[in-house]
């Protein structure tokens, strides 16, 4: 344990303080008419018997100026009656100067004054700066010998205990306007003062309707009807207080009650309210974490939750660890997350819905949900009209709502401020005051009931508006915060605990702020918490266990505010030491990365942050992951550029920024392609090792390129760069993408080098690791596929067929959905090029029934694409239309066409076979212009063959049909694409023949 000096000090705090200046009337004359040394011994008696009696009523002597003091109450202990405690010792103070016998020593005549305000003051208390000392010190030099002057603003606090007669008006120094100077005199007062109220739980006012709303919701699903409530307001005016009011109400009913609450900061933890709620259910988080499914199921059976087996796996497979490396490979083209993220939705909502008895979900704070957690309640919503379930959420904010039904909660009503008013008040209060308070809380009830409670503890004695408007501006109060703010520093000593658990957050665990807390006992730590839950600072967490949360969170904003801001990031500091200390951080990513962040551990921060994008990444949940990047970013960008880390970070946070905007953007984004060439830029001034480690970089620049001639110069330099580095998947992956680019750009013979080289580092077993990063395929399978096609243009028949044979081979040996569509696709597209149409048909239906399975909605557009265009091209004209043009514009949706040419021309085919020939050339000539200018050169030969056929079916010039077969074969011959070659040169021959030929 470290010594007490070691704790956490504040440099320094805001604090309403009283302060009590003395002066010695005359000094230099009486010293002038006594003897130095009796004059000194009765000086020092006197400043002894000042901090005698200021220490007895709770104060302290924090100066002595010679010939007199300045003292304060309310620092450095709080006191609920520093201003009460102050007067009374500036009285006693008078009667024993004016007791003190001549003969004894130098007899004394005092001036005194007394002000009450907001100051700051240094850990050591020696630095002060505010109005209030100030004020008392111009107030004791006006003041009569032996006498008190007060201020307004500590005559306010206590004019329920001591009579005041208004002495004049003064004009003082440093002050605008005039100061009212006041004289006390004690009052006897024969009844003692009621106490606080601590009722903190009194019933709500003036939400009638709402509540009948509520309860006829309910009703309605006690019939099986249920629904969902989005209960809308802003902070403070009552939404958690009306449902928490309802559910109290059902508590004799039998039924089940669960609530979620979100939490600032904690938007980027997907489905972070369910999983908590998972993790009080299994009752350790790391069951979640290892994928126990024997424990979950137990757990949910145990709860009544009857499920199958597959609901818990998917719920697991969300929720376990895995490499947060291997995030930063994910590919996002076939859609597969979003399938996987609306599994792990429809089972939160199995899991929340199963039960037969009637239940009440709460969605709490929604304004501050994830995107996860906002599909679930959508979710949750359209499931509610068939089930015996009520949902509500409360929100700062509207959003669309498809089943929702509103309840916007406005300012109460004049009565029903009354009425709470006087359930405080506990008699009658000053006629006039309930209303006063109205208008100054425009119908906030928190607002309203902190109002009441100030006044109430002040007792004004009149019924003057100028006089409840004085007790505000002398107590400092022009806002809600201000109020939070008076009742947080009525709590005492506990206010301190309470000013240290704002830094963690509005939830806190007990054994965190001990921690924090150094050098204070548990069981002091324990009277606090006490104190704070007495008195309606803070509550028992409704959703972990041993922890305890701020009651409101504008509360929690007002200690927090009320910390100077070297001393939060003091605070933070030590909260971000732990966590980095930690194996397990016992906070959340994301939180941990704000406290990095507050604390300004920069390198940390972006550590977290990008832990929590990984973690969201891997679950599909891209909005989520990029609420961390952007902190992420911040926390980079303030770095030191000479930091040992800040590369490496700056490179992990652009693999995931550019995964993320493809995700959300698209992979061809403005936003994805910049990202990739930032990283690209810091990359490859990097050393062997450290290009290795961030491959996905290097792919994701590679793949977001704006076109295949751009992508193809960046394969070659991939590859180059990749041939230096000793690991083989690595330099696989780079001739992956090699000969992927290499295909489409015309480039058969490289293409083909690539595939030999890259598949002779090729392993099984690394294979399973990456194959779902690196395109979503299997890499054998893809390079197999691709030279099958490149074999069929350098017109290699046999290569070509048995190249096809090994890939479907490997692919179904893989037992891997995305490679199985993969070979299936490169089937059907040597299929298309040779017109084997029921080829085509069979494996299109075989490619769709695997990807509807799995949820690969490009896949699914291929499928229908080939097949409708095999079903027009073998049948009467329209059959297989429809199909086809569902297919097409399904891919267009979803901006997935990386075969363009081919996909043209056979769009091409279906509009000649529809009798449209000016339509389909039309679109051929289009794809022969982008083909041109994006480099996607493969089957340019044979859009200039289809151009000429279609030209000759429109009677165009015959110069013209001869020069697209001419431009053809160049084309061809140029990429050594024999098969293309000879189709165009048998065209040519027809033409000159006058028998034209396609086939």
């Amino acid at each position: 344990m470290k010594t007490l000096d070691a704790r956490i000090r504040f440099t320094g705090e805001r604090r309403q303080v009283t302060a009590l200046f003395y002066d010695i009337v005359g000094s230099t004359e009486l010293l002038l008419r006594s003897e130095p040394e009796k004059f000194f011994r009765s000086v020092s008696a006197l400043h002894q018997n000042a901090e005698a009696i200021v220490k007895k009523h709770g104060g302290f002597l924090h100066q002595r100026l010679g010939d007199g003091g300045c003292c304060f109450f309310g620092y450095p202990e709080q006191s609920e009656d520093a201003a009460e405690s102050a007067v009374q010792a500036s009285l006693e103070l008078l009667r024993t100067a004016a007791g003190t016998k001549a003969k004894a020593r130098t007899h004394f005549r005092l001036r005194i004054g007394v002000a009450t305000g907001l100051v700051v003051f240094s850990a050591e208390g020696d630095e002060i700066v505010g109005t209030a000392p100030v004020l008392a010190a111009r107030l004791q030099a006006e003041a009569d010998p032996n006498s008190v002057v007060v201020a307004d603003s500590t005559v306010q606090l206590t004019r329920h205990k001591f009579d005041y007669s208004l002495l004049r008006e003064a004009k003082l120094k440093g002050f605008a306007d005039p100061i009212a100077l006041w004289r006390p005199q004690e009052r006897n007062r024969s009844t003692a003062e009621p106490s606080p109220s601590q009722e903190q739980d009194r019933p709500i006012r003036g939400r009638e309707k709402e509540l009948a709303a509520l309860s006829s919701a309910w009703n309605s699903a006690l019939d099986g009807k249920g629904s969902l409530i989005a209960v809308i307001g802003e902070a403070g005016i009552g939404k958690s207080r009306l449902v928490g009011e309802f559910a109290g109400n059902l508590r004799q009913t039998a039924h089940e009650t669960l609530v979620f609450q979100c939490g600032r900061r904690l938007e980027s933890q997907p489905l972070h309210p369910f999983v908590s709620f998972l993790e009080r259910l299994v009752a350790e988080p790391s069951i979640l974490k290892d994928g126990d499914n024997g424990t979950l199921m137990q757990a949910l059976q145990t709860s009544g939750r009857d499920v199958d087996a597959a609901v818990a796996d998917t719920m697991l497979a969300f929720t376990a660890d895995r490499s947060p490396a291997t995030s930063r490979n994910i590919r996002v083209s076939d859609l597969s997350g979003r399938a996987f993220r609306r599994k792990v939705i429809e089972a939160a909502a199995d899991i929340l819905t199963c039960k037969a008895v009637p239940t009440l979900l709460i969605f709490e704070d929604v304004h501050w949900a994830d995107d996860m957690t906002l599909e679930l309640i959508d979710r949750l919503g359209s499931l509610a009209p068939r089930l015996p379930i009520l949902i509500i959420q409360t929100s700062r904010i509207k959003r669309s709502l498809a089943f929702a039904t509103e309840i916007e909660l406005s300012g109460l009503a004049s009565a029903a401020v009354r009425d709470l008013v006087a359930s405080i008040w506990r008699e009658h209060p000053p006629p006039g005051l309930s209303d006063f308070i109205l208008d100054q809380c425009d119908g906030m009830p928190l607002y309203a009931e902190e109002l009441a409670n100030f006044f109430r503890a002040r007792q004004p004695l009149g019924k003057a508006l100028s006089e409840w408007k004085g007790l505000l501006r002398e107590g400092g109060v022009t806002s809600l915060n201000d109020l939070l703010s008076a009742r947080l520093a009525a709590t005492g000593p506990a206010r301190r605990a309470a000013q240290f658990a704002s830094v963690i957050g509005r939830e806190f665990s007990i054994l965190l702020l001990t921690y924090l807390l150094e050098g204070v006992s548990r069981q002091t730590v324990d009277v606090d918490i006490e104190r704070l839950l007495s008195q309606g600072i803070i509550e028992r967490s409704s959703v972990a266990h041993g922890s305890f949360q701020f009651r409101h969170v504008l509360t929690q904003e007002a200690a927090y505010s009320s910390l100077l801001k070297s001393d939060r990031r003091r605070i933070h500091r030590r909260i971000a030491d732990l966590l980095i200390g930690e194996r397990k951080p016992s906070l959340p990513a994301a939180i941990a990365a704000w406290q990095c962040a507050e604390a300004g551990r920069h390198d940390a921060a972006a550590r977290f942050a990008l832990a929590a994008a990984e973690a969201s990444v891997l679950r599909s949940a891209m909005q989520e992951a990029n609420v961390s990047l952007e902190l992420c970013a911040e926390e980079v960008h303030s770095l030191s550029r000479r930091h040992p880390d800040r590369t490496e970070l700056a490179l992990s946070l652009f693999e995931l920024q550019g995964l993320v905007a493809s995700a959300l953007e698209g992979e061809g984004s403005e936003s994805a392609r910049r990202v990739y060439a930032r990283a690209m830029q810091l990359l490859r001034k990097q050393s062997s090792a450290v290009r290795v480690n961030h491959f996905p970089a290097y792919w994701g620049w590679w793949f977001t390129a704006p076109n295949i001639l751009t992508q193809q110069s960046r394969a070659r330099i991939l590859v180059a760069d990749m041939r230096v580095v000793a690991d083989r998947e690595t330099r696989l992956q780079s001739y992956h993408c090699g000969w992927a680019t290499s295909f489409h750009a015309g480039e058969h013979e490289f293409c083909l080098d690539c595939v030999a080289e890259g598949l002779t580092l090729y392993d099984p077993e690394s294979a399973v690791r990456n194959r779902a990063f690196f395109g979503g395929h299997d890499a054998k399978v893809c390079g197999l596929g691709e030279s099958a096609l490149s074999y069929l243009l350098l017109d290699e028949t046999g290569a070509s067929e048995s190249a096809i044979e090994q890939c479907l081979e490997w692919a179904n040996a893989t037992d891997h959905a995305g490679s199985m569509v993969h070979a299936l696709y490169y089937a059907m597209v040597l299929a298309r090029c040779q017109s084997r149409y029921d080829d085509v048909h069979a494996l299109g239906e075989q490619m769709l029934s695997l990807a509807e399975r799995h949820g690969l909605a490009a896949s699914q557009a291929r499928a229908n694409m080939y097949c409708g265009w095999a079903e027009l091209m073998t049948s009467p004209a329209g059959r297989g239309e429809a199909r086809f043009e569902a297919g097409l514009l399904l891919q267009q949706q979803l901006g997935t066409d990386d075969n363009f040419s081919m996909h043209s021309d056979m769009h091409a085919q279906v509009l000649h076979r529809l009798g449209k020939p000016a339509e389909a050339l039309a679109t051929v000539q289009n794809a022969i212009s982008v083909g041109r200018s994006s480099g996607q050169w493969f089957w340019l030969a044979e859009l200039y063959r289809l151009s000429a056929k279609l030209r000759r079916d429109l009677n165009d010039a015959p110069s013209s049909i001869r020069r697209d077969l001419t431009r053809a074969i160049q084309i061809a011959e140029g990429q050594k694409a024999a098969w293309l070659a000879e189709r165009a040169k048998r065209s040519l021959d027809g033409l000159q023949g006058n028998g034209f030929r396609t086939g």
